[in-house]
């Protein structure tokens, strides 16, 4: 279906108005009408309603086009006090020659005096059709500031979400920096003893890259959960190449992970900090990761020996970047717990789907 121009558009917005208008004002005459609806009272309400209620709608809509979005934009009082009176003005006039030249006896007539006709003179029309425009523009006023409000709204929204994809595309760039780095750094070590297994590690890494690089760094962007697990071997495997201790890792995968999706690189630092800061090379002390896919949850928790003396001092950005993606991607959906003692490390992370 081909887009409507502003033409278009305009032209529907009116219409839709129109009708809107009409409907409440004969709803509202015919609400408040008890008696029997005689040819006089369907006039009245016609000439009411149906002409005049049209010459409101037209100060209505020009005010939501003119005066009060000019002023959502320069703030300059006196231009839209200025404006709503000389709308107020016209639209007196207006519905006063229309009443005098067409409806003389319908609207202006207030009854005899005797034998005499008394109408209500311009001066008489004019005040009890202040407040009557009055009335009007401010039904315009309320409707262009709502609508300004979901607009402003759906930008802020908008804001909100853009800053939140920038975010997580730092912390995405951050943690993948942060994870080739002490790859390189496993490769390095075995490329200086000329181990065989730096090929594997290569290739394990550049598949490890690969997956990396194909998330897009976007909040509501979901892998599928098998994916994720392939990828925590993968970088379990190349560890267990770097420490060349094959026992010194358990990893259990329970449920059905295959029906479900996870944001992406996320689980990676926790096993990442277990290497880094735990014992990883006694197979009297494995580091121990459990992943459980419930029908409600993800349960995610790895367990690791402490080294006597941490690798680095100053911590890593792993587990504070992971906690800020948590926030960003899920939430209150999550749950984290860490618990440090002198002699071993554990973290649990339950993600509700």
């Amino acid at each position: 279906m081909p887009k409507l121009s502003d033409t278009g558009r305009r032209v529907v917005e009116f219409t839709a108005l129109l009708l809107v208008w009409m409907a409440l004002m004969y709803g509202m005459d015919l609400l408040s009408t008890s008696v029997k609806l005689t040819p006089a009272i369907l006039r009245r309400m016609h000439i009411s309603n149906g002409l005049f209620g049209f010459i409101n709608f037209l100060l209505f809509y020009t005010a939501t086009r003119w005066p009060f979005p000019q002023f959502l934009e320069n703030r300059q009082w006196p231009r839209l006090l200025g404006a709503l009176l000389l709308l107020i003005v016209v639209a007196i006039c207006i519905k006063y020659l229309v009443a005098y030249n067409f409806f003389r006896d319908d609207v202006l007539l207030r009854g005899r005096r005797n034998v005499v006709q008394v109408y209500t003179t311009f001066w008489q029309y004019a005040r009890s059709g202040f407040w009557n425009n009055s009335f009007v523009l401010m039904a315009a006023a309320a409707y262009v500031l709502f609508f300004s409000w979901l607009r402003e709204d759906k930008r802020r929204k908008q804001l909100y979400r853009q800053k939140q994809e920038a975010e997580f595309a730092f912390l995405k760039m951050q943690l993948n920096t942060h994870f080739l780095m002490n790859s390189l750094n496993s490769i390095y070590s075995l490329a200086l003893v000329r181990s065989p297994e730096v090929v594997g590690a290569t290739r394990t890494l550049t598949d490890i890259l690969e997956y990396m690089v194909a998330q897009p760094p976007v909040t509501g962007y979901r892998s599928k959960l098998t994916d994720e697990v392939r990828y925590l071997e993968d970088f379990i495997a190349m560890q267990r190449l770097r420490t060349g201790c094959g026992n010194c890792v358990q990893m259990t995968v329970t449920g059905r992970a295959d029906q479900h999706e996870i944001a992406p690189l996320l689980l990676v630092p926790f096993v990442e900090n277990a290497f880094k800061h735990g014992i990883a090379n006694q197979p009297a002390n494995p580091v121990r990761i459990s992943l459980h896919c419930g029908p409600e949850m993800l349960e995610f928790s790895v367990h690791n020996a402490k080294a006597a003396r941490r690798k680095d001092k100053t911590g890593g950005i792993g587990l504070l970047n992971v906690r800020k993606r948590l926030e960003l991607v899920y939430g209150n959906s999550y749950t984290l717990q860490v618990q440090e003692t002198e002699q071993d490390y554990y973290c649990n992370l339950q993600i509700r789907w």
